[in-house]
């Protein structure tokens, strides 16, 4: 006979009864719960009774006390006391019928009082984020107790499975608990399901096994919320946006007040690019929840995506102010406060984010970015480190380092982090491009022709390689690397992707022309070059001095040789962000012009 009074499909726990959950465990209010080890408490509620008849039990009293009070329970404290009750009517003596009684209520108790904590722990109950090791914990030591008593008890299994399911738990035992309760089954399908569920979570490396233990929890419990919205969280995941629409859709007609459902709707959505419903759905969920940070600072990220700075702001100030601790409000915010030349105010943002976060890599990223744009590379490259160091194995993180030691004028150390970025994925395009383009920084033109090859078979329309390669093609002193011929097609292609509008490309078509022997065409495009170039520019005397050289028959011979600065990181700076781009421009007009 199993005492147990919880409700069944108690899925959030109500305002009230999370605080209760948290006073009791002197979370609020100072209260303290007594809770003994299992082996203990068992040795008591086990102790052999004594021999009396039943108008002469001497611990009936306590057992209907217990009784009492656990039909009032309402609290954690609640809970112990009824605990305490049944062991001491235990102690005192209860005849044989009784005591079976005692120990189904005493079990029954453990098991509400594990509920309460797991039903707070899991519903988001006010205070459980920060207590929620302290809450698995007393929570699994009930629960210890209650299957060292019987193991039958499925919702008891459950439970063990989606505690130790969680970070720093036992996952093995999780395993072994959700099988068990699956074997079960138990009078409540959707324990079974939350069982299947935590299977599926527990499969990471198998999707199909996954979907095969979500598809089983949506079968026995197809209205539950918390079934629903796992699978359409893994189906979202999984690019099934239809499929994810579908079941998260159904979790809010079960509970239109959950707004982590509704976030995940609108997120499927931007996935599946309708950015319309999305911004429909995040409105919708505002009416609900008018001060969500979360949905607030979605919201905000759609404006942002669509150029619509001044509501995606308003948003993000929202959300801010909301929560004034959030961080991701805040990053974004200070994105676009970058974007808008605001670099006070976004510094304002990122310096708070890293005071709290140190190494938080969007804040970094940005921070870096910032130096990089004012020119001071040291603390570019300082911040971009330690993101390479949270990110060692990421092929993009460190080609953007390297780009940043190219503009710092440290072409070598720049080919090292690229080569490296090429290590780890050979196919990453801005790696192998900026590693051609270091290359005829320091002069290497076949190591630079092999790099920039490469890079224009993974994007044929970069005009930036192709003019880059034509340039080395038709320039180099090298006898054995120049090919006119070839060049005047490659530079042709780049100047039409930028339809005959950047000097310094069409000038790379006359160097083609002139290595091809046709000067006429070379001084042709050379005074065009001239002509579109500015006055003033620095780039405008170097176009004066090849067409002088075409004018006289002579093709043009270019061999740079980069002089090495010496960038070294600034102390406490940060690393490096993963956001790809166009990397830093130094002076040079050539190889790095990326108009």
């Amino acid at each position: 006979m199993n005492l147990s009074l919880r409700s069944r499909n108690r899925r959030q726990a109500s305002p009230r009864r999370s605080n209760l959950v948290l006073q009791g465990m002197g979370l609020l209010a100072g209260a303290s719960i007594t809770l003994l080890p299992a082996a203990s408490l068992l040795s008591h509620a086990q102790e052999p009774a004594v021999e009396n008849s039943p108008a002469e039990a001497p611990g009936q009293e306590d057992l209907d006390a217990a009784v009492d009070a656990k039909l009032a329970a309402r609290s954690l404290d609640d809970f112990e006391k009824v605990l305490g009750l049944v062991r001491s009517a235990l102690r005192k003596g209860l005849d044989e019928s009784s005591r079976g009684f005692a120990n189904d209520l005493y079990t029954g108790t453990l098991v509400d009082r594990a509920s309460m904590l797991t039903e707070a722990l899991f519903g988001g109950a006010p205070g459980a984020q920060q207590q929620w090791e302290r809450m698995r914990a007393y929570a699994l030591r009930d629960l210890g107790e209650v299957v060292q008593r019987d193991d039958t008890l499925a919702a008891a299994q459950v439970m063990i499975a989606r505690l130790e399911a969680l970070p720093g738990g036992d996952r093995q035992r999780a395993l072994a608990a959700a099988r068990k309760a699956v074997e079960l089954g138990g009078d409540d399908p959707s324990q079974t399901a939350q069982a299947h569920v935590v299977l599926g979570n527990l499969s990471e490396e198998d999707p199909e096994a996954r979907r095969a233990e979500y598809d089983k929890a949506v079968e026995l419990a197809p209205r539950d919320v918390d079934v629903r919205r796992t699978r359409g969280l893994f189906l979202m995941m999984e690019g099934d946006q239809d499929g994810a629409l579908a079941d998260l859709d159904v979790a809010i007609e079960e509970d239109p007040d959950d707004v982590r459902t509704r976030e995940m709707r609108g997120l499927s959505l931007l996935m599946a690019q309708r950015t319309d419903d999305a911004l429909k759905n995040f409105d919708d969920a505002l009416e609900v929840a008018p001060d969500s940070a979360d949905i607030l600072f979605q919201r905000g990220r759609v404006f942002a995506s669509q150029g619509n700075v001044e509501r995606a702001m308003a948003d993000l100030d929202r959300a801010i102010a909301a929560v004034p601790e959030a961080v991701e409000p805040r990053v974004l915010r200070a994105r676009l406060r970058q974007q808008a030349g605001d670099t006070e105010d976004a510094l304002e943002d990122i310096e708070w984010v890293l005071e709290r976060n140190p190494d938080h890599p969007a804040t970094l990223e940005l921070r870096g970015l910032l130096a990089a744009d004012k020119g001071d590379y040291p603390s570019a490259i300082a911040d971009f480190r330690r993101l390479v160091r949270q990110n060692p194995n990421d092929a993009v993180v460190i080609g953007q380092l390297g780009f940043l030691y190219l503009a710092a004028k440290e072409p070598r150390e720049a080919i090292r982090r690229f080569t490296r970025a090429l290590e780890i994925d050979p196919e990453q395009f801005l790696a192998r491009r900026g590693r051609g383009d270091a290359a005829i920084s320091v002069g290497d033109h076949p190591a630079a022709i092999a790099d920039l090859e490469k890079a224009m078979e993974l994007q044929p329309d970069n005009d930036t390689v192709l003019n880059n390669l034509a340039w080395v093609l038709s320039t180099s002193p090298d006898d054995a690397v120049r090919d006119g011929k070839r060049a005047i097609g490659i530079a042709q292609k780049a100047c039409e992707l930028t339809e005959w509008k950047q000097p310094h490309v069409i000038s790379t078509l006359a160097a083609a022309h002139a290595e091809a022997g046709d000067f006429d065409e070379a001084r042709k495009y050379s005074r065009q070059a001239v002509e579109g170039s500015d006055e003033t520019s620095e780039v405008r005397d170097q176009l004066e001095r090849e067409l002088a050289s075409y004018e006289v028959g002579k093709p043009w011979r270019e061999r740079q040789s980069m002089e090495e600065a010496n960038a070294e990181p600034a102390p406490g700076g940060a690393a490096e962000p993963k956001v790809p781009g166009a990397p830093p421009k130094p002076g040079a007009r050539r190889p790095f012009d990326d108009d």
